[in-house]
């Protein structure tokens, strides 16, 4: 008899199905796919009881799903993970090559496959771990607390101590997520919040990373010139690539300094370097609508369990622009405070308020991209040395997810780009990355300065 306690999915696992669903030939939209590099030498055979407890304490490891009348998960009590491959690569490009094409090989997620995992030697003699996770099992936050805890595990049995303290609990936080679904006062209020944002400035404007032009055409094909949204998503041109720009250390010093003088996330510096830039190159409005993926996770047992919690969230905000920088950051850090207390509705039932809102098609809307800020700092690996490697999908949902980062090597910053070929360029996105340092360091080593004075300096 099959005694499996099975649960829907919840509103953050929604979206991620959502993402598949609508990726029609292409499902390795949604899987992380990440490794690990370390100075340190490991033993792989310790490892691999390291990774055998840490499958044990990370729940969400143990995450199965299926689609059997629906979509439902279930937690096995016990899993094989089997021996872990070591690789061995002798070159830094047949390690990279290698690792992109699992990362682009899809996740079989409804056939039992939840993660791949692989050890590795690079050529240069240090040691990896690579993951590659399916989304409705971990979010980027899940992924580090992976790798941090199972080093921490590794350490314990090196050194023949305890093992670290428990791991938060992934199922937990999966029954208050699906009560909140269910809650519709909770969905209410939440919704109304986010209607009365919306329609107070009335209705948002194309924010093209690619420029104008998009909406300019809608204009003269549909002859109206007060339009404000155009096709926005399309199901089928998916083929991206994944573009990678380190800041110099002098730079990213000014931001990073800039950030902590002022107790700072760079969820909002960074993003108003970026929203600047998208002004710039639309008529300069200051009207400026993003998806910021947002971690969500608030309570102890959240921020050290892995799974899934982050979701999309809607940031549209107006920046004038006789603003100061500063003033301009202190808005959108009142605006991140706003949205976390509404942080639980769900973006696929957002979505459907949007389009009812502003009478938007299916394919409408004036967002062209998502971004995350991965607060990954030195000691996020247990106080392990380590250097982070995200992989291309190959394919991706939407126009433009950009993500940002510590360099937990050189204490710069990274920026990562995953970019669909058919709608943004190569110089599209090399545009938005120099706009983006240029008003950043301009704003964070002059933060009296107008956007006005910022926005004539940048190209």
């Amino acid at each position: 008899m099959n005694n499996r306690e099975y649960f829907e999915f919840s509103p953050a696992q929604e979206m991620i199905n959502f993402m598949l669903k609508y990726s029609f030939f292409h499902k390795q939209v949604i899987q992380i796919p990440a490794s690990i590099v370390v100075k340190r030498k490991i033993d792989f055979d310790l490892l691999q009881k390291a990774l055998e407890i840490e499958v044990q304490r990370n729940d969400c490891m143990r995450l199965r799903f299926e689609k059997k009348g629906g979509f439902r998960q279930y937690f096995e009590d016990s899993i094989n993970i089997g021996k872990i491959p070591v690789l061995n690569f002798k070159t830094q490009k047949e390690q990279d090559d290698y690792l992109t094409a699992d990362a682009q090989k899809p996740v079989r997620c409804f056939k039992g496959e939840t993660y791949r995992i692989y050890f590795f030697n690079t050529p240069d003699g240090r040691n990896g771990i690579y993951i590659n996770v399916i989304h409705l099992a971990m979010d980027a936050p899940a992924v580090f607390i992976f790798f941090s805890d199972l080093l921490a595990v590794y350490e314990a049995l090196e050194a023949g101590t305890e093992l670290p303290r428990p791991l938060g609990s992934y199922k937990e936080t999966l029954k208050k997520e699906i009560e909140y679904k269910h809650n519709a006062d909770k969905l209410k209020a939440d919704k109304d919040f986010f209607v009365n944002y919306f329609l107070k400035d009335g209705e948002p404007i194309w924010n093209g990373v690619m420029g104008a032009g998009p909406l300019d055409k809608a204009r003269i094909k549909k002859k109206n010139p007060e339009l404000r949204a155009c096709g926005s998503f399309d199901p089928i041109h998916d083929k991206a690539e994944l573009a990678r720009r380190p800041l110099s250390v002098e730079d990213s010093k000014i931001i990073l300094d800039y950030m902590e003088q002022n107790r700072l996330s760079g969820e909002c510096v960074i993003q108003l370097g970026m929203r600047l830039h998208v002004s710039k190159i639309n008529h300069r409005h200051d009207d400026t609508h993003f998806l910021v993926l947002s971690n969500r996770r608030k309570t102890v047992n959240d921020k050290r369990c892995g799974g899934t919690m982050a979701s999309a969230l809607p940031w549209r905000i107006i920046l004038p622009e006789e603003l100061t920088f500063n003033e301009a950051v202190e808005k959108l850090r009142v605006l991140q405070a706003e949205i976390m207390r509404h942080n639980n509705y769900p973006f696929i039932t957002w979505l459907e308020n949007e389009r009812e809102l502003f009478n938007y098609s299916m394919v409408d809307g004036t967002s062209t991209m998502m971004f995350s800020w991965f607060p990954l700092e030195n000691d996020t690996m247990n106080g392990w040395e380590y250097e982070f490697h995200s992989y291309s999908l190959g394919r991706y949902v939407m126009p433009l997810y950009t993500y940002s980062m510590k360099d937990s090597v050189t204490g710069g910053l990274r920026f990562a780009y995953l970019h669909r070929i058919n709608q943004i360029s190569t110089a599209d996105i090399d545009s938005l990355h120099d706009n983006t340092v240029k008003a950043l360091v301009l704003g964070c080593a002059n933060p009296d300065m107008t956007l006005k004075e910022i926005l004539d300096k940048i190209d």
